[in-house]
């Protein structure tokens, strides 16, 4: 995806393709029509909101809401990272009567009650990031996640050093993305490398620490590679890395999300690769609006998802934007 000219995918694209989603589907923001009950009532159930890229795909949407006058509410709900919190947040919001309702599931398999209580209200579903069990819901938004590691095991392979020992951050268990983004991975560097060990710090910067530091005591100077199932935990390997004396290139790091830090991490040198993962949010809310209105949606937008490196990173950073979308 990078390196190749005349094929690269730049941060202008990106935001073309998520115009062309929308527009592409007759959509034309504040022309939903909530006639006869007075406006919709939107409800957005978060697995946590204690982490940028979550907050950002919650606060896009609600913004995107406010475009649109027949939209009386937006209420959102925070999980704080708990399947069972989450259950409870769905049963609130269908109990408080809302139109519709969109939710980035913590777990597949554990939030299937949710999944369930939301069918057997009646209530559309728009599904973002994370898939869900079945197919019971009107829209899922999301990027290939088992392509985004095919993608960067491919870029590590070509560019990581021959045979190479590597430690893996893993997302939260049971999650598709932590699934997919192994599995893709794992396919690409097989026979080429060995790891040495994984461990879940569940998307989050913090709990990477810790496992870091134990790593650097277990296995220094055995590994070569470090891949990280998204920017926040490889941003936090980075801060271990720096505490320790280790230099920018020292360990081949790979990412995915594609958030500013990330990629200002890619300029300095430590970071290799990330992979764009777009939230969704707006897009979501606009899918929303048209399931509200009865039009055709489509049940799968896939986003793009190009892997970023020094070669094309001044194409996407922009200094004052955490996210490209």
């Amino acid at each position: 995806m990078q390196g190749r000219k005349g094929k690269m995918i730049n941060r202008r694209k990106i935001m073309a393709f998520f115009s062309t989603a929308a527009l592409g589907l007759s959509f034309v923001a504040g022309s939903a029509s909530a006639d006869g009950h007075g406006g919709w009532t939107i409800g957005f159930s978060q697995d946590t909101m204690d982490h940028p890229w979550r907050a950002y795909m919650v606060t896009s949407a609600e913004a995107q809401a406010a475009k649109y006058p027949d939209i009386k509410e937006f209420i959102y709900t925070d999980a704080g990272g708990s399947n069972e919190k989450q259950i409870a947040d769905v049963e609130d919001l269908i109990s408080r009567g809302v139109d519709l309702i969109m939710m980035s599931p913590r777990e597949a398999q554990a939030l299937v009650p949710a999944v369930e209580a939301i069918k057997a209200a009646g209530i559309p579903l728009v599904v973002l990031d994370r898939e869900i069990v079945g197919e019971d819901y009107n829209v899922f938004i999301g990027g290939n996640n088992l392509q985004i590691g095919d993608e960067l095991g491919k870029y590590t392979k070509a560019n990581a050093p021959a045979n190479f020992n590597y430690l893996e951050l893993e997302g939260i268990p049971g999650a598709t993305p932590t699934i997919q983004r192994h599995e893709g991975f794992t396919a690409q560097i097989e026979g080429g490398a060995t790891r040495l060990d994984a461990q879940p710090a569940n998307y989050d910067l913090a709990p990477a620490i810790p496992i870091m530091e134990d790593w650097l005591t277990k296995y220094k100077g055995q590994f070569q590679v470090i891949y990280a199932h998204n920017d926040p935990m490889i941003l936090g390997a980075i801060n271990v890395l720096k505490e320790a004396g280790y230099k920018p290139g020292d360990v081949f790091l790979v990412g995915v999300d594609g958030q500013r830090e990330a990629f200002e991490a890619i300029k300095e040198g430590w970071l290799q690769a990330t992979a764009i993962y777009a939230t969704g949010g707006a897009l979501g809310l606009d899918m929303a609006v048209r399931v509200l209105n009865g039009e055709p949606v489509p049940k799968r937008i896939i986003t793009e998802t190009p892997v970023i490196t020094a070669d094309n990173v001044d194409d996407f950073y922009d200094p004052n934007s955490q996210y490209v979308r």
